[in-house]
């Protein structure tokens, strides 16, 4: 079979959007000739429309409620697919594709959905996010209590969604994420008097995965001291407050505070016109990678193993790490000190940011 128009089912957070990217473009080298059509909902909508690989944007509004499935099947259905590559691991995800007719459903098994697959693949422990310790032995390990003999084994998401693709003909070999934006409209534009670089002080996911604030200010008033250059404060609408005190500890002309300000669209239309982003673990960091801008990402509870831009770093991206036995815990909030994170100095992150630039 070869299909002429693949339907992707897309994640639904961004980083992770941008994680099956190289899957996308594998199957676009791999089928010069097929439409790939991207199924997301409407946060992620725009992210889509910006990928060169993807011809056709179809959104849909999350929701459970059987007769917004059988819509949702309905609407697939006029789309004459051939195939569809579901990238989420629920029964929702693919329940109206199944219902749609779509002769080839591509996806990992589990979740009570093997029997609407075509094509199943089985879910691999290397990609799972599995703590080297539970809370309880963190905070045993904290006391003073015995660490975690043996570190499991992380193997990158981005070759999870590759091998779903590889059921289709692509190349199972990873590749950079990509992402065009076009030049900025006349009212995106941010002055160029200075070098422009993005920090982003937040994360989503919880405290756990925050380089703490009172840091991000000293290594952002530092390059500023250094260097003159101007910083683009990015972030979702729950830290726009955040944004506002960095702003506050900086100085206005040595900052400007987007943070919870911008679409998506806007988002990347601003990182584009940044040299570099200095951030936690987090959606932006992937974002900013797909953009072609370097990153300097602080990771704490996370592992950038498995979920680190452009698969762990890249030449192009510095990872700042510290690894005590209880990382990584992937937990919201940690249950003892925060070592992980408050090993990780101003003067750490300063020289990172300096070495990024400095290769430009």
């Amino acid at each position: 079979m070869n299909p002429r128009r693949v339907l992707i089912r897309s994640v639904n957070w961004l980083g992770d959007a941008v994680m099956t990217m190289p899957a996308i473009q594998r199957l676009k080298q791999a089928r010069p000739d097929a439409q790939l059509a991207v199924l997301t909902g409407p946060k992620l909508a725009d992210l889509w429309r910006l990928h060169p690989d993807v011809s056709e944007v179809i959104v849909h509004e999350p929701d459970n409620c059987p007769f917004a499935l059988l819509r949702q099947a309905r609407e697939l259905r006029q789309g004459r697919f051939d195939a569809a590559v579901i990238f989420p691991s629920s029964w929702r995800s693919v329940l109206p594709i199944r219902l749609a007719g779509i002769p080839r459903r591509i996806g990992y098994g589990g979740h009570a959905r093997a029997w609407m697959l075509t094509d199943r693949l089985e879910e691999s422990a290397d990609y799972r996010t599995k703590p080297v310790m539970t809370p309880e032995a963190i905070r045993s390990f904290g006391n003073g209590g015995p660490a975690a003999a043996e570190r499991p084994v992380f193997k990158h998401q981005v070759h999870r969604h590759l091998q779903l693709a590889a059921c289709l003909g692509a190349d199972a070999t990873p590749c950079a994420p990509r992402l065009q934006p076009g030049a900025p409209p006349a009212d995106a534009l941010l002055p160029q008097d200075k070098p422009l670089l993005a920090l982003n002080a937040g994360a989503e996911y919880g405290p756990a995965k925050r380089w703490p604030l009172d840091r991000f200010i000293a290594a952002a008033k530092a390059m500023v001291e250094r260097h003159h250059v101007r910083w683009v404060i990015i972030g979702g609408p729950k830290e726009t407050d955040l944004g506002g005190q960095i702003v506050a500890a900086l100085g206005g002309q040595h900052a400007i505070n987007l943070a919870g300000r911008t679409t998506l669209l806007g988002l990347c239309h601003a990182l584009a016109q940044c040299r570099l982003l200095l951030t936690n673990d987090s959606g932006p960091m992937h974002l900013a990678a797909a953009l072609g801008k370097p990153v300097v990402a602080i990771f704490g509870s996370t592992e950038p193993a498995l979920t680190g831009p452009d698969l762990a770093g890249g030449a192009r991206h510095v990872l700042l790490r510290r690894a005590p036995p209880c990382s990584p815990c992937f937990l919201r909030e940690c249950p003892i000190d925060f070592r992980c994170m408050t090993a990780i100095t101003t003067e750490e992150v300063v020289g990172a940011v300096e070495k990024v630039i400095s290769i430009q």
